[in-house]
């Protein structure tokens, strides 16, 4: 359910990362041929020249990446609000995986029924067609604007765009169960009071969609 999301936001992570580390390394490059301009006793020659010119250019390039990669992970409110969210509820999935997936015994061939009776026991998870077909069995989450604003402001920091996305979010899982896990995240993520009339307020009013 939210793999893609996981895989976008390590994939970005990751190209960060290299792009940075190909900054330090150009900036170790690019410094001794800076103290050839700083030295007040040695003229750089025009080799010299052509040589800061290619690292400037080349450094001012990988900046650009840099900056660009930076850029769409903090305006993206997918990497910013549900990163976490995504973390949490993977490491679930791994769990339930590796319960599922039965142990390896020895290498002594089995016979063929046992082998099949033990492929029937791996559970594969929904595809995303199935996901889809669920959608459709659901209505909206339906929000008041007075409710829309209470929530925003004391749940989501008064960021409108953290609440749309959470509320597109709910608006494509197929149950009420995996709305419920997906409101916990959420909760730990903001940091709600359970005890809080306006987080029981978001409950109930995502829990009629499913009613």
């Amino acid at each position: 359910m939210y793999i893609q999301t996981i895989i976008n936001y390590k994939i970005i992570n990751m190209a960060i990362e290299k792009i940075l580390a190909n900054i330090q390394t150009e900036i170790n490059d690019l410094m001794p041929t800076l103290e050839l301009f700083v030295q007040h006793k040695i003229h750089p020659s025009v080799n010299d020249c052509d040589s800061l010119k290619i690292q400037l250019a080349s450094l001012q390039e990988q900046l650009a990446v840099y900056k660009h990669l930076k850029q769409n992970k903090e305006l993206s409110p997918s990497f910013n609000i549900h990163a976490k969210v995504s973390e949490m509820q993977s490491e679930k999935i791994v769990t339930e995986e590796k319960r599922i997936v039965p142990e390896q015994t020895t290498t002594t061939q089995l016979p063929e029924e046992k082998i099949e009776s033990k492929q029937q026991e791996i559970v594969v998870p929904p595809t995303p067609i199935d996901v889809v077909e669920n959608k459709s069995n659901h209505k909206k989450i339906v929000l008041g604007i007075n409710d829309k604003f209470r929530i925003i402001n004391e749940l989501f920091k008064q960021n409108q765009t953290e609440f749309n996305i959470a509320i597109e979010q709910l608006n494509t899982l197929p149950n009420w169960e995996e709305a419920e896990v997906y409101l916990g995240e959420l909760k730990h993520v903001y940091f709600w009071n359970e005890k809080n009339e306006t987080v029981k307020l978001f409950y109930n009013l995502a829990s009629k969609r499913f009613n």
